[in-house]
């Protein structure tokens, strides 16, 4: 019996079908074998947010000995705390595919690791003398805070209930016998940052020293800079030299932040300060006019005693204040009645400028910077001193000048008596390539005989080719009472380009950019609501005409 014409068409229709499916499956199967060691992505963010940046590539790509990660991940986390975990595991993936073997991860949930004995504490509860219910930690509770990485508590939601929940996010890394951790990964926004970083700390040989420099009755740095403090400690070796006790900065230091001192340092801490500079190290002067208790709003006036040093340097720190009319918000309590009230008001005592520069890697991608109670910098050098000074930071045009005593209250009626603006103030200047010391004559300060020894010498470096020295007109930005991300990521930067480190600078202003939108008049304002709001119902309606028209004549072709 013949088969029909019409049944082996079906029959060649369903082979050709099958054979199609199992050629689009195989093809499937065959790009994620080969996806295993390779990878793209499309990053459509102006910045590349999502993309690792090549300071991060090359950090890993250069790496000559192996470096361990483990991220500690409870499994199963709710939003938006799963999408962390899945940006870790996607990041790591990156940093391990681009260190050709050198770097590896694991991504483990604690709950599995634990072992059967673990799983009976983690069941057996108790009540305390306070009647609050508690448990035995277990063994791997105990490992993990061993290693810096503590639990924390979330709520999940389960069904109709509301639970708090013990989870787990820090993350581990070993390079050899060292070792780093993050605790908890709470901001996304600046992680690859961090891991970078710590993998630069972790394999190089010695990690760079930075040295707060004091003088006599100097500020408690750990505590009047604690949260700044502890950031550079993550990244450096800091420490504290007083110049009224030490005769030298120690060769083993790489660079210094001069924040000031109650009293003027002396012509042989100065020359201690210049033959520091000369010798090809970074510096960073950050140097009050006036001390603010913020609290009582008293002021005292500072003396540092380094303008000279600066002036030759090519930079002079003014004697007033930059008031800006773009500046920070703070909280001002007020007692109405039986309440007390905190209201937001502009004070122009911070100014927080939109003017930085956009190529220096120092200021690059920064925004949102705060200065609080900065004086005006001003550009004296010479023509031909042959070093570079920029001004990083500039003030808006609706600036102007104050000189003591100063006005600090917040609730002072700022255009009473009306103000002059006078324009754009420098807050920030670097001074970069050759530089000349500032003590080419032998001090005419009077020694004592039992100082002799023990004086700093004439100066043995008169110049140097590699100067790197940032000049701010305050330093209050390092204070905790002002402290924020912008700021941070701004000191931060500071440090990197005082120790030529510029490939860090890129990673750490990612993300802080921000991109308001752009000023639209009324009529292009609406046009846009009711282009959203009628455009795609319109566009439907369109296109099920069109679609019918076209069946209508198909339909008229088919019956003629």
């Amino acid at each position: 019996m013949l088969e029909s014409p019409s049944r082996s068409q079906s029959t060649k229709k369903r082979v050709d079908r099958t054979t199609y499916g199992l050629a689009i499956i195989g093809i499937v199967i065959l790009v994620n074998i080969l996806a295993v060691g390779w990878f793209a992505r499309v990053d459509l963010t102006e910045e590349g947010l999502y993309t690792l940046s090549d300071a991060s590539r090359a950090t890993v790509g250069n790496l000559e000995d192996p470096v361990s990660i483990r991220a500690y991940f409870t499994a199963d986390l709710p939003a938006p705390y799963s999408s962390t975990s899945r940006y870790v595991k996607d990041l790591l993936d990156e940093y391990a595919t681009y260190s050709h073997g050198m770097l590896r991860y694991q991504f483990i949930d604690p709950v599995e690791e634990e072992t059967e004995e673990d799983k009976a504490k983690k069941k057996a509860f108790s009540q305390d003398i306070f009647g609050r219910t508690i448990r035995e930690r277990t063994d791997k509770e105990y490992e993990l805070l061993s290693l810096g990485i503590p639990p924390v508590q979330i709520q999940v939601n389960e069904g109709d209930k509301l639970e708090v929940k013990q989870a787990y996010m820090g993350i581990l890394l070993r390079h050899g016998d060292k070792q780093e951790v993050i605790p908890l990964v709470q901001d996304t926004a600046g992680l690859e940052y961090d891991l970078t970083s710590l993998i630069r700390k972790l394999v190089r040989p010695k990690t760079p020293e930075i040295a707060f420099i004091t003088g006599s009755e100097g500020s408690d740095l750990r505590r009047e800079l604690g949260r700044t403090y502890g950031r550079m400690e993550e990244l450096y070796n800091v420490r504290e030299v007083d110049l009224s006790q030490e005769q030298e900065i120690e060769d083993t230091i790489d660079g210094i932040i001069i924040v000031g001192t109650s009293t003027p340092f002396s012509d042989v801490e100065q020359r201690t300060i210049d033959q520091f500079i000369m010798s090809g190290r970074g510096a960073a002067f950050l140097l009050d006019r006036i001390s603010v208790d913020v609290r009582t709003l008293n002021q005292e006036p500072v003396d540092h005693g380094l303008d000279r040093v600066l002036e030759h340097y090519g930079v002079k720190v003014g004697d007033g204040l930059v008031l800006d009319v773009e500046s920070s918000m703070v909280n001002v309590s007020q007692q109405r009645r039986f309440m007390q009230l905190a209201q937001p008001v502009h004070y122009p005592y911070i100014p927080v400028p939109r003017q930085l520069d956009p190529e220096h890697p120092l200021t690059r991608g920064l925004i949102g910077v705060s200065f609080p109670f900065v004086s005006p910098l001003e550009n004296v050098a010479l023509q031909d001193s042959g070093s570079a000074i920029d001004m990083l930071v500039t003030s808006s045009e609706q600036s102007w000048i104050r000189q003591r005593p100063f006005e600090l209250h917040p609730l002072q009626e700022w255009g009473a008596g009306g103000i002059e603006f006078e324009g754009k103030q420098n807050l920030v200047a670097t001074i970069s390539g050759p530089l000349k010391t500032a003590f080419d004559e032998p001090s005419d300060v009077a020694v004592s005989e039992e100082s002799v020894l023990s004086a700093v010498p004439e100066p043995r470096l008169t110049k140097t080719d590699h100067a790197r020295v940032v000049v701010v007109g305050g330093s209050s930005i390092l204070r905790d009472k002002y402290t924020s991300e912008s700021n941070q990521a701004f000191v931060l930067n500071l440090l990197d380009w005082m120790l030529l480190d510029d490939a860090m600078l890129s990673i750490r202003t990612r993300g802080l950019t921000v991109a308001p939108l752009n000023e639209v008049s009324d009529t292009a304002r609406n046009a846009i609501k009711y282009l959203n709001m009628l455009g795609l119902p319109a566009a439907l309606v369109a296109f099920g005409l069109v679609r019918w028209r076209i069946r209508e004549a198909r339909r008229r072709g088919l019956t003629l």
